[in-house]
C-alpha cells in the first residue's frame, strides 16, 4: 500500500471524530465553557489566597495541564465511545485497519482541539492573571504539551481497551481515569505531599514528569524529563499491543456483537 493509502487510514478517524464534534452542540462547552471555567476558579483562588507568583504558576500550570489532557484524551475514548452509544462498534473493525491508525488519528484531532484550547487559555491567563505560559520560549512548550497529548493517548487507549472488555459499564472510565491523574500527578500539589506509596504510584505516571519539568522554567527545581518520555513511550507500545488484543478477544467471546446491532 503506498504512504497515501496509509496516511487515510489515520485521517479517516480524525475525520470521523470531526464529523461527529461538529453536530455536537456540546463540543462547544468542552472547547471553551468548562476549560474557562477551570482557568478562572483556580486563578481567582490564586488572587483570594495572595498567593507569590511561583505558586501562582505551579497552579495554572497544572490547570492548563488538566483541561488539555482532559479534552485530548477524550477524542481518543471517542474512537470508541461513539460507537458503543449508537452500538455500531463491529462497523468500525470492518475496515481494514489497526489499533495504531485508529488512536492516532483520533489523537490527531484531539491534538487540534487541544492546541485551540492551550491558546486560548494562554491569552486568557497573560491578560486575566499576568502569567506569561511562554517565558520559557516554544521549546519548552512543545516538549511540555507533547507529555500532556501523550499521557492524554494512554488514557484514551484505555477507555477503549474497557469497553471491549467490559462493555457499557466501562465508559465511565473515560473520565473518572483523568480524575486519578488528577489524584496522583501533582496537578495542584506537589507529589511530595502524597502518602510515600502514592508517591511511587506517581512516579509511574509521565505526567508527573512533564509538570516538573515544565514547572522548572518558572521554579527552577530537578525534574527527571527523560523518565517521563520513557514512561509515555513504554505505556504507548504497551497500550496499543493491548488494544489489539482486546479487539480480537472481543470478537472471539461475541462482546463486539452484543455491542453493536
Amino acid at each position: 500500500m503506498n504512504w497515501r493509502g496509509k496516511l487515510n487510514k489515520y485521517l479517516a478517524s480524525a475525520y470521523k471524530n470531526w464529523i461527529i464534534s461538529k453536530r455536537n452542540i456540546f463540543t462547544v462547552f468542552e472547547l471553551f465553557f468548562w476549560p474557562m471555567i477551570s482557568l478562572l476558579s483556580i486563578g481567582l483562588l490564586t488572587r483570594f489566597l495572595k498567593v507569590d507568583e511561583g505558586m501562582g504558576s505551579f497552579l495554572l500550570v497544572g490547570a492548563i495541564a488538566l483541561t488539555i489532557l482532559q479534552v485530548a484524551q477524550i477524542d481518543v475514548a471517542y474512537v470508541l465511545l461513539f460507537d458503543m452509544w449508537s452500538k455500531s462498534i463491529k462497523n468500525t473493525f470492518i475496515a481494514p485497519v489497526h489499533s495504531y491508525h485508529l488512536v492516532f488519528g483520533a489523537l490527531l484531532f484531539g491534538i487540534l482541539r487541544g492546541s485551540v484550547v492551550f491558546l486560548i487559555l494562554v491569552v486568557v491567563s497573560r491578560y486575566l492573571f499576568g502569567f506569561n505560559f511562554l517565558a520559557g520560549g516554544p521549546v519548552p512548550v512543545i516538549i511540555f504539551l507533547a507529555g500532556v497529548f501523550a499521557t492524554a493517548a494512554v488514557i484514551g487507549i484505555a477507555v477503549c481497551i474497557s469497553i471491549l472488555t467490559f462493555g457499557q459499564k466501562a465508559d465511565v472510565a473515560a473520565w473518572s481515569l483523568s480524575g486519578l491523574i488528577l489524584l496522583f500527578s501533582g496537578i495542584y500539589y506537589p507529589i511530595d505531599v502524597l502518602p510515600a506509596s502514592l508517591q511511587v504510584v506517581a512516579r509511574a505516571i509521565p505526567l508527573t514528569y512533564f509538570l516538573e519539568y515544565y514547572r522548572s522554567v518558572f521554579i527552577p527545581e530537578p525534574h527527571n524529563l527523560a523518565v517521563g518520555a520513557l514512561l509515555a513511550a513504554f505505556y504507548l507500545i504497551a497500550g496499543l499491543i493491548l488494544f489489539d488484543r482486546a479487539i480480537e478477544r472481543a470478537r472471539r467471546t461475541g462482546i463486539m456483537l452484543r455491542l453493536s446491532e
